[in-house]
């Protein structure tokens, strides 16, 4: 029975690891760190770029560990990620992210792990800008100045026109700041746990809460030979991790205080 067990563990892992290169391709945004669930870590106050960490990191990382699969991390803005996902048969240059959430526009060139983690919807707005909390303008947002991030997914907060984007975050949050944007939709987790790690400034910044979560996932490009079977181990790891409370022990070591 267990050499039975053994030979077909074997089956199952040995596409991942049988091709010429078994290095698992990386590709992650560099423009806007994403704490608490993917962050650079650091060391007296520097920003050591050579190291992960975060929940999402932690994860996906003790997954291809396990899966005895090498990897090599590449940064790059986020729209090119997903543009390097797309083209990975031919370029190979970016095999997996994470960090990412659903749209079929994505879902055409990549798989979908279960999901990492999910996300409060916020509203963001200055102060500055607004006195008291705007909760009237969410009838009528259309008519407001909205800004968002280059390449950012906006379908959960049923954003369906054309809004002003720019290339991270950080420029966002100046944007509300200058009173040259009224409201920045993002997610509330980590943008507070941005400014708490001292990744971004924001004075003034206030949010309404939404209704509702987001949820994050890692993607596979469509282009790897070995997307199918990959896929499906990584989430067989993931769904290991979250019946024995391992998943839910990393995700609680990485909140950050006051969040639940």
């Amino acid at each position: 029975m267990r050499s039975g067990w053994l030979a077909l563990l074997l089956a199952g892992w040995m596409p991942l690891c049988q091709a010429a290169d078994a290095t698992v391709q990386i590709c992650l945004g560099d423009g806007n760190e994403w704490p608490p669930y993917t962050y650079w870590e650091r060391v007296d106050g520097e920003v050591d770029r050579s190291r992960l960490t975060g929940s999402a990191s932690t994860l996906v990382l003790t997954v291809l560990q396990r899966l005895g699969l090498p990897h090599r991390v590449r940064y790059m803005p986020w729209a090119r990620v997903q543009q390097e996902l797309a083209d990975f048969a031919d370029k190979g240059r970016c095999e997996l992210t994470w960090d990412a959430s659903y749209n079929e526009e994505r879902a055409a060139y990549a798989h979908f792990s279960e999901p990492l983690y999910q996300a409060h919807l916020g509203l963001f707005y200055s102060q500055r800008r607004f006195i008291t909390e705007p909760r009237a303008a969410l009838v009528q947002l259309h008519n407001y100045r909205v800004c968002g991030v280059i390449g950012y997914n906006y379908e959960v907060y049923s954003i369906d026109w054309d809004i002003q984007r720019f290339p991270s975050l950080q420029q966002n949050l100046d944007m509300l700041a200058r009173q040259r944007c009224d409201f920045f939709p993002s997610e509330i987790e980590p943008l507070y746990g941005g400014v708490a790690l001292g990744a971004y400034e924001a004075d003034g910044l206030r949010h309404i809460r939404l209704p509702g979560h987001k949820a994050f996932h890692l993607m596979l490009s469509k282009g790897s030979a070995r997307g199918e079977a990959l896929i499906s181990a990584i989430n067989r790891e993931l769904r290991a991790m979250a019946a024995s409370g391992e998943a839910e022990a990393i995700r609680q070591r990485f909140l950050p205080p006051g969040v639940d």
